[in-house]
């Protein structure tokens, strides 16, 4: 009998309390034939599952060869990751990986897809694939993908008589119409992060600036003016420091706020799902953050990443069929089929129509055209996008909250950058 290294047992361990773990999850593995594994938290209950069952019945009807076996994992994102990073460490883990992040990619436990796309890789939105390239390689895909506009209330703007405001002063008209009749523009709690990105973004030397970590520099400043003009004039909850983005949105839902930000999951999450007056449908309108200084960048969000075993570069008949999952995942048609049943667009470039989208969607995914450029936070230095939105502004936030000029508050975001 071979002696097991610790990595093997490991790995083989896990694997078997996974399997044991998730009711109606087989693991079988008929002789001569491509067993495919494929994790998930997304469940029967999510806005996904129709799109994913055809994406499951198809491949499985185009590769009769290949035995797909999709691992249901219960709890949701948090717990996906921590089981995925354990397997992935054990050398084990699924196949194609779900909801991959830069902490898998950067131990090389993703396989590098650029070579492997590249007979299909311009089927994508240039600003999606480069959130999932790191140092100039592909390391996943953008299987959830959706523009980051503002999502008004049309019954508070006719009740102050104000159109959607589409420069920055007209932005501020709209704030202080509301606040006369205490209702708040937005919550930064909520959207704080999104306009900051989007006045960062306006700004030309804004993508030198963090390729060159200069954190204190006049984009950044620029942008964080902007936050603290919102704030100081009094254009948010007073309580909103401590909201969560559930009890936000949910100001939104009851006609208490004048707008938030989000991307396209929004709409069945928050705007149409169940226990929400269906008014509320009817009342909202999508537009990109109002210019500010002639410019008015939209953000294009990367909400889900799918990635290949790094495992596989050494098993060519399983590679074979999980860049066959990949490619019919990413296709053109399955971008359709995930705007029509899920309203989950990806990051691949088709033509929607009102028809297959829905009016609510078509409207919200045409807030593309209405801005002057699309921007995605760059991957480069890596650490940047996760730092500064789980923690340095966070903290610039609550130093604003506290009084603090500008400068101070860029300086406590600065401190995380360089920490």
């Amino acid at each position: 009998m071979t002696a097991l290294t610790r990595r093997q047992f490991l790995a083989q361990a896990i694997a078997a309390g996974a399997a044991a773990a998730i009711p109606g999850c087989s693991r079988k593995r008929a002789s001569g034939r491509t067993v495919l594994t494929y994790n998930t938290f997304w469940t029967g209950l999510d806005a996904h599952t129709k799109a994913m069952d055809w994406l499951y019945r198809e491949f499985r009807k185009r590769h009769p060869e290949v035995d797909l076996e999709v691992v249901q994992v219960a709890g949701g994102a948090q717990d996906n990751g921590q089981k995925l990073m354990a397997e992935l460490a054990a050398g084990g883990g699924p196949d194609v990986l779900h909801d991959t992040t830069y902490d898998q990619v950067r131990p090389g436990y993703c396989l590098d897809l650029t070579d492997h796309i590249k007979p299909w890789g311009d089927r994508f939105y240039p600003e999606a694939l480069a959130q999932c390239t790191w140092d100039g390689r592909v390391y996943s895909l953008p299987t959830e993908y959706s523009m980051v506009p503002c999502i008004w209330n049309t019954s508070l703007l006719k009740r102050i008589g104000r159109p959607i405001p589409s420069t920055f002063e007209e932005y501020m008209q709209v704030g202080h119409e509301l606040k006369r009749i205490g209702i708040p523009l937005t919550s930064l709690s909520v959207s704080g992060a999104h306009i900051f990105f989007s006045i960062l973004f306006g700004h030309p030397n804004a993508v030198e600036a963090i390729r060159r970590e200069q954190w204190q520099s006049e984009p950044f400043l620029r942008a964080v003016r902007v936050v603290k003009q919102i704030r100081d004039a009094g254009f948010t909850p007073k309580n909103d420091i401590e909201l969560q983005f559930a009890t936000g949105a949910s100001l939104f839902q009851v006609g208490k706020m004048g707008h938030y930000m989000n991307g396209a999951w929004t709409l069945i999450n928050e705007i149409t799902c169940e226990g929400v007056d269906p008014k509320l449908r009817e009342q909202v309108a999508f537009a990109p953050f109002p210019a500010y200084e002639g410019a008015r960048p939209i953000r294009g969000w990367v909400a889900t990443k799918t990635a290949l075993n790094s495992n596989l570069a050494d098993q060519p008949a399983k590679l074979k069929a999980a860049l066959a999952f990949l490619e019919l995942f990413t296709s053109p048609e399955s971008a359709q089929k995930f705007v029509s049943l899920a309203h989950s667009p990806q990051g691949v470039k088709i033509e929607i129509t009102e028809q297959a989208a829905g009016p609510l969607l078509y409207a919200f995914m045409n807030t593309r055209r209405q801005a002057t450029s699309v921007f995605a936070l760059p991957n480069e230095p890596a650490y940047f996008g996760e730092q500064s939105q789980s923690r340095a502004l966070p903290d610039m936030f609550a130093a604003i909250d506290e009084g603090a000029g500008a400068e101070d508050a860029l300086r406590f975001f600065a401190e995380v950058l360089m920490s």
